[in-house]
């Protein structure tokens, strides 16, 4: 009764290993067709694991496309940060405007970087964007009228080494965009205070027997 049992087991692994043994040609059979026979843009890598058809061209352009970065979700959240209010005049400044000149009612009208344009000496202007300004509240209404109607203003200015000078002041319209402007003596002033581009500088206004007048600090 054993040896029957025995071989039909033997016949049983005897057809398995000629179904992988088909299966193997097979397999060889078709990585043949796949690879040699096809033209090149055409031929095909055959995966045994996935069973999955990928021509050579698609599998060259993923090996050299850059990983994709993993995009880390923080699980903390961040708090708004608060910009830091400007920096205020060094006390020597602010002593010069309020005591030795009378100045009142001191306003930071701009703090800004100096482009080539505000130091180059065919444009002699230094420009004070709108998109920039503090506040335009350092006009009254009679100042801000003239600017309007495109009247030019001659203004005391305080330059940063505390030399006064008369500055033409004025409001320029360029399209969509407006602009405050510091011109005709302008030059001087970036000459005499070796001001270049990169320099950040703050503008600040105030008032000389209710007359407007300007502060230039370099910081």
């Amino acid at each position: 009764m054993m040896k029957p049992l025995c071989l039909d087991i033997l016949l049983q692994v005897t057809e398995v290993d000629q179904l992988k043994l088909q299966k193997r040609r097979h397999n060889d059979y078709l990585k043949h067709f796949l690879y040699d026979t096809l033209p090149p843009n055409l031929r095909f890598k055959f995966n045994n694991r996935k069973r999955t058809l990928t021509t050579l061209e698609e599998a060259d352009d993923r090996e050299w496309e850059a990983p994709k970065p993993k995009l880390k979700i923080s699980k903390k959240q961040h708090k708004p940060v608060c910009p830091l209010p400007p920096p205020d005049l060094p006390p020597k400044f602010k002593q010069h405007i309020l005591e030795e000149m009378g100045g009142t009612g001191l306003v930071l009208v701009i703090q800004k970087t100096i482009f080539y344009s505000d130091v180059n000496p065919t444009a002699n202007r230094f420009s004070i964007p709108f998109s920039q300004v503090k506040t335009h509240d350092f006009l009254n209404e009679v100042e801000a009228k003239e600017l309007a109607h495109k009247t030019p203003m001659q203004m005391c200015l305080l330059d940063p080494s505390l030399k006064q000078t008369s500055i033409t002041f004025n409001k320029w319209v360029m399209g969509n965009t407006s602009l405050y402007v510091l011109t005709n003596t302008w030059n001087s002033v970036v000459k005499n205070n070796q001001l270049e581009k990169g320099d950040m500088v703050q503008l600040w206004s105030f008032q000389v027997n209710s007359l407007l007048c300007f502060a230039l600090f370099k910081l």
